[in-house]
């Protein structure tokens, strides 16, 4: 296969799995991508994302409640990094998981906690891909400014 379509298949994958490495595979190994190749692989990669896990999702949660007794609910045992979510989606909402969503908390993660909190699909899509828009635009701003190499970043953490 050409390493073009290769390098492609693996920005969309790992934009839909987990945003910043599907970034700086589009930024750091060769063949280098231009902006709106960038822009495309990495935003749509994500939307791809956050559909199959929005509608996923919902598939998972009416096979649990049809096969699935309820029980008595026990409490859930709270970690920092759990109360730290915990606030902020209560304080932020939605707005606040759309944020965190591309560099912290993985489009799974980010996509099926918007589902639980907001019933509407297309909200969450026009958020998500408003991120991934903002994220992707700022970073490859950061990139552009600074002139960093990410081969060489890339290099050295593997």
């Amino acid at each position: 296969m050409n390493e073009y379509l290769i390098k492609w298949i693996l920005v969309l994958f790992w934009s839909s799995v987990k945003y910043l490495f599907g970034f700086l595979i589009a930024l750091g190994s060769p063949p280098h991508f231009s902006f709106v190749e960038l822009l495309i692989a990495n935003v749509g990669g994500g939307m791809l994302g956050v559909i199959a896990y929005l509608y996923f999702w919902e598939f998972i949660v009416k096979l649990w409640k049809r096969w699935r007794k309820p029980k008595v609910k026990e409490g859930i045992k709270m970690t920092n990094r759990r109360r730290w979510l915990v606030k902020i989606i209560a304080r932020y909402e939605i707005y606040g998981i759309v944020i965190l969503t591309p560099l912290i908390l993985t489009p799974p993660l980010g996509t099926i906690l918007a589902a639980s909190i907001e019933s509407n699909k297309w909200k969450i899509k026009i958020y998500m891909l408003a991120s991934f828009l903002t994220w992707t635009i700022g970073l490859y701003t950061l990139h552009e400014i600074f002139g960093i190499n990410l081969d060489e970043v890339i290099g050295n953490l593997f």
